[in-house]
């Protein structure tokens, strides 16, 4: 089946989880048919990341599953999802884009081991000129920024394979 035919069959079913479709297809008819099919966006590919994200907002918005958080939390650490800042007390770390990107998708995943190339997929995307090495350099990067703090020992690693936010700062591999 393609996406079309699946979409129409969860609809018929009566499941209404909202759907972005994601595709090359970017002829209008594509378009047409796929909001016909009950999808709730279409978002032809290639796409910048920021795009993607504001959509998805917008589809938990509209079914009420989303609230505006500017902020993420763990112990003492606060990301500032607006500024893309993240502090300790008063101690400002020095994180920023990647690195940024990287420590809030580690604690939001706490717990749950990511694979070097999910981290990649996450961060960098599908359609990076880049290679996965470079997920170690900026775990590498963000460990030592979270270090001064003592925050560096919730990032365990484990090798060849990826990273994991640890809830009890256990991070030997």
């Amino acid at each position: 089946m393609n996406g079309y035919e699946v979409l129409r069959q969860l609809r018929q079913n009566n499941i209404t989880t909202p759907v972005m479709m994601l595709t090359a297809k970017d002829g209008i008819d594509d378009k047409i048919q796929g909001f016909k099919v009950g999808a709730d966006d279409y978002i032809v590919k290639p796409f910048h990341r920021e795009e993607l994200l504001l959509r998805l907002e917008a589809i938990l918005r509209r079914v009420g599953g989303f609230h505006e958080e500017n902020t993420r939390t763990f112990k003492e650490l606060k990301l500032d999802l607006k500024m893309k800042t993240a502090s300790i007390g008063d101690d400002q770390l020095p994180v920023n884009g990647k690195q940024f990107d990287l420590l809030e998708y580690l604690i939001v995943n706490k717990n749950t081991i990511l694979t070097k190339e999910q981290i990649f997929d996450r961060i960098w995307g599908f359609e990076s000129d880049t290679s996965t090495t470079v997920v170690e350099v900026y775990a590498s990067k963000l460990r030592k920024n979270l270090k001064a703090l003592n925050y560096d020992r919730y990032i365990k690693t484990f090798r060849g394979l990826g990273y994991m936010w640890t809830e009890n700062g256990e991070n030997d591999a």
